[in-house]
């Protein structure tokens, strides 16, 4: 029986993710070590909901397009759908993965989960 997650980028961005320091980084972990049928998923209205302009987002999960967003925002998560990436860059934003997290740091970060 195999524990914990299976894809490739899962265990990249976990790896990554314990390699910083913070109680963030190690919350997002911890996150994303749960079984994909319980993984998080936000659709880009909750983005625009709990976050401000130029904010950087953090998704220990899948971002959705279901939804607008109403200003620029930067997203962090494990995986984008193709329509909500689009979404995110025609507005201004940026989608980057956890290693981009890690270099840049925990502060003034959002976390949706």
């Amino acid at each position: 029986m195999v524990k914990g997650p299976e894809k490739i980028e899962t265990i990249e961005a976990i790896k990554t993710l314990s390699k910083g320091k913070g109680k963030l980084f190690k919350l997002l972990a911890n996150k994303l070590k749960m079984p994909r049928r319980q993984q998080i998923c936000v659709n880009l209205s909750k983005i625009s909901q709990y976050s401000k302009p130029n904010a950087v987002v953090v998704i220990p999960g899948k971002v959705l397009a279901s939804g607008e967003l109403k200003h620029k925002v930067d997203v962090v998560a494990l995986s984008f759908s193709e329509v909500a990436a689009k979404k995110i860059q025609a507005n201004g934003g940026q989608i980057h993965d956890f290693d981009w997290l890690v270099k840049r740091g925990a502060k003034d970060v959002i976390l949706i989960k």
